[in-house]
């Protein structure tokens, strides 16, 4: 636009002062005179012609040249005039040209500015969407932070019942257990009772033969014998009964040790089985977190193929050296798009190394591993 302008400048001033200086020409030539001549022609034909006096020659001749002084300070004051309107031509020429000068200035100056603010605008516009482009960065950060405190809240929330249930469940199995030792004293009490019962039998019998001994006195002796005989055997019932309480105490006591092993066997293997299953989860949450992290990763590096279409999306296996360093990309299921697996395959190589969690058993997740790449 501002070379337009200064051509149209540039060819108004020529086209004015060629103008000016043909104006100039035709004035000169129409009023430069040719009369003198043809008059002094004229005079020298009458003088020859008709020979008149001396003094009227004189006359004539001084009026000629008064009229020839007359034409030159004419043609002087014409000259003068010409030479006044060439110079006012120059100066109005000069100051056109300057006026061009300074409106080409001008212009320059306004194209300088529009080029400074537009610059301006751009940069500000650029600011903008780089200040938008990083609070949706930020929103999405926030929310995934705000997503992973709440997954870790539900977890929290879900061990505590699992862990609630097995205090529980050890609460019922001591419980169990205090019920099985309170049924074994009970036992071993009704034992006891029935011991004692005997034993107070047996001195009721004592006491019986002791009064019969006491009415019988002839028969003394001969129940002596049976007295000692009996209480031999009565001797033995009770060490044979000893005995047996005896064996059935060990036995309950027995059976009520293998009990209580039994369920702090089953508890532990319960704890166990319950920390295993913790393991996994915590390792599975990890894993699930650093798979997003690097699918974002990915994402930063990847370069949009040219006439890709959208929603398209890749599963590539990732095999990852120690250290995070990519060793190898394959695609396992493609997307269709050649360009797009390519383009997919050459991100996960510019995004190495990977970042892979300090947990080495959630680290161990990702020596051979599959990515989902979906760009949208």
């Amino acid at each position: 636009m501002k070379r337009p302008l200064m051509q149209n400048l540039l060819a108004g001033g020529y086209s004015l002062l060629l103008h000016l200086v043909l104006v100039v020409v035709l004035l000169v030539g129409l009023e430069m005179p040719s009369k003198p001549m043809v008059v002094a022609q004229q005079d020298v034909e009458i003088v020859q012609a008709t020979m008149v006096d001396e003094m009227q020659i004189q006359a004539e001749m001084q009026r000629l040249q008064e009229q020839e002084q007359a034409r030159l300070d004419a043609e002087q004051e014409r000259q003068r005039l010409i030479e006044e309107q060439l110079q006012n031509t120059q100066d109005q020429l000069a100051r056109t040209e300057q006026e061009y000068l300074d409106m080409q200035q001008r212009a320059q100056l306004e194209a300088e500015q529009r080029q400074r603010e537009a610059e301006q605008e751009q940069q500000r516009i650029a600011q903008l969407e780089q200040q938008r482009h990083e609070r949706e960065q930020a929103s999405q950060m926030a929310e995934q932070e705000r997503i992973a405190q709440e997954e870790a809240k539900r977890q929290a929330e879900r061990e505590r019942q699992q862990a609630e249930q097995a205090r529980l469940q050890a609460e019922a199995d001591r419980k169990a257990a205090e019920q099985a030792r309170e049924k074994a004293e009970q036992e071993r009490l009704a034992a006891e009772k029935a011991q004692q019962e005997a034993r107070q039998q047996a001195e009721q019998e004592r006491q019986r033969l002791e009064e019969e001994q006491r009415r019988a006195e002839q028969e003394r002796q001969r129940l002596e014998q049976e007295r000692r005989e009996a209480e031999a055997e009565r001797e033995r019932i009770e060490e044979e009964q000893r005995r047996a309480e005896e064996a059935r105490r060990k036995a309950a006591e027995e059976e009520e040790r293998r009990r209580i092993a039994q369920a702090e066997a089953d508890l532990q293997r319960q704890l166990q089985v319950e920390e295993e299953q913790r393991t996994a989860r915590r390792v599975a949450g990890v894993v699930d977190q650093h798979t997003v992290v690097i699918q974002q990763r990915v994402r930063r590096f990847w370069i949009r193929p040219s006439n890709t279409e959208q929603g398209l999306e890749v599963t590539l296996n990732v095999r990852v050296l120690p250290g995070g360093d990519v060793g190898q990309v394959s695609v396992v299921r493609s997307s269709g798009n050649a360009l797009f697996d390519r383009s997919a395959e050459n991100a996960v190589f510019a995004a190495s190394p990977l970042p892979l969690p300090s947990d080495p058993q959630a680290a161990g997740q990702f020596r051979n591993f599959q990515l989902i790449f979906k760009p949208e």
